[in-house]
C-alpha cells in the first residue's frame, strides 16, 4: 500500500477539519493514503477513523517550554522521528511553518520532502518542494494548504469534498452549538434561547444541543425553558466520538465558530455560523455566515454587537431558500 505523510499540527482541530477536503484531494493526486502526523488536540482519529482516505492518526510527541526541558524535548523529537520510521513513506508535507516540524521530516527516511517553505523554512526546501518562494513572502492565510495543494497536484481548482454524509431521510435533528474555544467566540446563550424558539415556533422538535465541559449551567437554563416542549440532546458530557452519531443526523447547524462547526460541514451538513473575532472562510457553499457589521472592528468583544433580530432575519431567509418554511399551515419539508 502506498502511503504519504502529513505533518500538520492544527491552529485549532476546526481549522485542521476545515483543510480535510485539500488532503483528500493530495491522497487522490498520489493514490495513496494518508498518515497524520498531528497534536492530540485535533482529535482526529474520531472524525477520520472510517474515511477512505486516511490511514492512520499518529500523535505528537509534543515540547515543553523552558530551559529545563530541553533534555525532554530532544527525546520528544526523537520518539516523533522513530514513530515516522516504522513506514516506508512515498512522500511528507508539511502543512506548518515551524521549522521543527520540517526537521522532523528531513532527520525520517523519507526522500521526497514538500514544506510550506515561510520564513526560514525557505532555506532548507528546494525551490519546486515549497509553496512560498522567498523568505519574505507573505502569507496566504486561510487559504494557505489550499494553494499548497493546488502547486503540488498542478491544480487550478480543487473542489470542497465532505468526509461523509447520510440521507436526508435519516436526518432529524436540528444542531445547535453553542461550544467554542473562548468567551470571544460564544455568542449570549440568551440570543440561543431566542433562536431554539424560533425554531420551535417554526415545528422543529428535535435538538443536538452542542456543549463544552464548562457549559452545563446554560444546557441547565435551555432545559428549563423548553423541558416537555422539545426533543433535546445535550454533550457536555459526551466525548465527540459519541456527538459524532447525532450530529451525522442533523438538518441544518447554526452556532459559534468552532470545530464542531467545521465538521459539522465536513459530514455534508448546511452550516449558519456566527461570526465574531476572526473573518469568515469561505471553503465551502455549506458554511452560512452571520457577520458583525461592516464598521465594527474586530476585537474579543465583537460578536456581542450581532443582534438577536439579525440572526432571526437571516436564519428565516435560510430556512425559506431550503423550502423548509409554514405555508398556510402546510409543511414544504417534514420536520
Amino acid at each position: 500500500m502506498n502511503r504519504i505523510l502529513i505533518i500538520d499540527p492544527g491552529k485549532g482541530w476546526g481549522q485542521f477539519v476545515s483543510k480535510m477536503y485539500c488532503f483528500q484531494k493530495l491522497a487522490e493526486y498520489q493514490n495513496s493514503k494518508i498518515i497524520f502526523l498531528t497534536k492530540r488536540s485535533t482529535q482526529a482519529e474520531y472524525y477520520l477513523r472510517d474515511t477512505t482516505f486516511c490511514d492512520e492518526v499518529i500523535y505528537l510527541n509534543e515540547p515543553r517550554k523552558g530551559i529545563k526541558n530541553i533534555i525532554n524535548n530532544i527525546q520528544s523529537l526523537l520518539e516523533n522521528i522513530n514513530k515516522i520510521n516504522k513506514f516506508n513513506f512515498k512522500a511528507c508535507y508539511v502543512f506548518h511553518p515551524s521549522l521543527r516540524y520540517l526537521f522532523i521530516a528531513k532527520f525520517s527516511n523519507i526522500r521526497e520532502i514538500w514544506g510550506l517553505g515561510f520564513k526560514f523554512q525557505n532555506f532548507f526546501l528546494g525551490k519546486n518542494k515549497k509553496l512560498y518562494l522567498s523568505f519574505f513572502a507573505k502569507t496566504k492565510g486561510d487559504n494557505e494548504a489550499l494553494e499548497f495543494v493546488k502547486k503540488i497536484t498542478n491544480a487550478s481548482k480543487i473542489d470542497y469534498k465532505p468526509l461523509s454524509s447520510i440521507e436526508n431521510s435519516l436526518r432529524d435533528t436540528v444542531g445547535i452549538i453553542i461550544a467554542a474555544s473562548g468567551n470571544e467566540k460564544r455568542w449570549s446563550i440568551k440570543n440561543y434561547l431566542k433562536v431554539i424558539k424560533f425554531l420551535k415556533e417554526k415545528n422543529y422538535k428535535k435538538f443536538l444541543i452542542i456543549s463544552g465541559l464548562d457549559q452545563s449551567k446554560e444546557e441547565e437554563l435551555i432545559n428549563e425553558n423548553f423541558r416537555d416542549i422539545i426533543d433535546t440532546t445535550f454533550t457536555a458530557d459526551k466525548k465527540i466520538n459519541d456527538v459524532i452519531p447525532y450530529l451525522k443526523r442533523c438538518k441544518f447547524c447554526i452556532g459559534n465558530d468552532t470545530g464542531f462547526s467545521h465538521l459539522s460541514v465536513n459530514l455534508d451538513i448546511e452550516t449558519m455560523v456566527i461570526q465574531g473575532d476572526c473573518p469568515p472562510q469561505t471553503y465551502s457553499k455549506l458554511l452560512k455566515h452571520i457577520d458583525i457589521e461592516p464598521d465594527v472592528t474586530r476585537s474579543s468583544k465583537s460578536i456581542h454587537t450581532i443582534k438577536a433580530e439579525k440572526v432571526l432575519d437571516e436564519l428565516s431567509n435560510f430556512l425559506n431558500r431550503r423550502g423548509g418554511r409554514v405555508v398556510e399551515g402546510a409543511r414544504l419539508e417534514s420536520v
